[in-house]
């Protein structure tokens, strides 16, 4: 049976990228991915905020946090082989599959270690839903729209960061066990990856110079991936490091766990509601543009919160909002880069690069940003994302010095 229903051969296809088969990868894949997102950070946000309230430190929640990411970084540095290996259908029936089963795990226990484990092994099995959808989409998007189409993607993730904290106050309402909707709720996304059989990537040969805004095909995928590296590990450490920690923080200045909860779904709706007009803008003023104008904001952000650190008060929201939305905006910008300028196995390499880069800076926040935190409260916090939002403007700025570098070590 499985192999009746998983038996699809990756090969590239001349499918148009606004034909009905690749219509529907534009749509199916985003849905999937929301209702997986949905899953996994409705349980990680219930854990998390479980452990804050039987005092735990926020050391240890960012360690939870960060088991999660762990398993992501593993995972996505091999997810150009799995794809290659078992085409992008079985890894992403693979891929959910794994995750659903260690938020089921999730249900069965209490005890905080164990719960870590659950969430490396829900990071293994997203490693791998990330990097193929996120490849197979950029790819099948029509060259002219490939921003607006990955800024949608990415806005599908961030409305699964908002519904993932709202489903504890909802579920709370209403009875239920957290978990164990999010399990439900994963479920639907191990559905979703069935849907996704029979449909192809369109293949190198959908990528033309004539039609490439870029045309920078057949080179090395370094050059254009290495530049992007450190950016996108600053990234991680703004966007989905604050969403991982940020309610935790809320409770310890006087949020309630509902508060808190709604906080996470604040700052996943930035993200939600702040891609696609970044995907918009870059396909007319050019990605690097967008990217500098990004930091600039994240930058200000960060500086109104240094300055009412020791009471943000009503500012906490704004703040996750801007940080949950412009922070992925820079991610969702840089895989718009590497879709116009790659294709096929050099692009999923490259985004399996920036995913490994992403997930370190994302497994690094919720640990520092803890420990920052009990050692300094919020101003430490604070004052962290400010010299954050400064490196990122300097690597920004010197992107193309940085791509020549690239270029030359690519042949040696």
């Amino acid at each position: 049976m499985w192999i009746a229903c998983c038996n699809w051969r990756n090969k590239s296809m001349n499918v148009d990228a606004r034909s009905p088969v690749a219509s529907r990868v534009l749509w199916l894949i985003p849905a999937m991915y929301f209702v997986f997102v949905a899953a996994e950070y409705g349980a990680l946000t219930h854990l998390a905020l479980t452990a804050t309230e039987r005092g735990e430190s926020a050391f240890r929640v960012g360690w939870l946090a960060a088991a999660m990411w762990v398993g992501i970084l593993c995972s996505s540095a091999s997810a150009h082989r799995i794809s290659k290996r078992m085409g992008f259908v079985r890894s992403l029936v693979v891929g959910s599959g794994l995750a659903f089963g260690s938020v089921l795990f999730f249900n069965l226990t209490d005890v905080f270690e164990w719960w870590a484990l659950g969430a490396f092994v829900l990071g293994l099995g997203g490693g791998v839903v990330w990097v193929v959808g996120e490849s197979w989409l950029a790819e099948a998007a029509p060259p002219d729209k490939r921003g607006l189409y990955v800024g949608w993607f990415e806005a599908a993730v961030g409305f699964g960061l908002m519904a993932g904290p709202l489903m504890i106050p909802l579920a709370r309402l209403a009875g239920w066990n957290p978990l164990v909707l999010a399990a439900g709720v994963m479920a639907l996304a191990v559905v979703s990856s069935f849907l996704l059989i029979g449909q192809r990537s369109p293949g190198p040969q959908s990528h033309t110079p004539e039609a490439s805004p870029l045309p920078s095909l057949g080179v090395p995928w370094r050059t254009v991936a290495y530049p992007l590296v450190a950016v996108a590990i600053l990234s991680g450490m703004m966007e989905a490091g604050v969403s991982a920690l940020m309610p935790s923080l809320s409770m310890r200045i006087g949020f309630s766990m509902e508060a808190a909860a709604l906080l996470g779904t604040v700052i996943g709706a930035g993200s939600a509601l702040l891609q696609p007009p970044a995907g918009h803008m870059a396909d007319r003023w050019g990605v690097q543009r967008m990217i500098l104008a990004c930091w600039g904001l994240l930058l200000v952000t960060s500086v109104a919160l240094l300055m009412q650190a020791d009471q943000p008060g009503a500012l906490l929201w704004l703040v996750g909002f801007t940080l949950g939305g412009v922070g992925g905006a820079i991610y969702t910008l840089c895989i718009i880069d590497m879709g116009n300028r790659l294709n096929g196995a050099s692009l999923v390499k490259a985004i399996s690069a920036l995913v490994i880069s992403y997930s370190i800076g994302t497994a690094c926040a919720p640990v520092l940003g803890g420990f920052l935190f009990d050692r300094w409260g919020m101003p430490g916090f604070a004052t962290a994302f400010v010299a954050l939002c400064i490196l990122g403007t300097a690597l920004t700025w010197q992107q193309p010095s940085i791509s020549r570098w690239a270029a030359r070590y690519s042949r040696l």
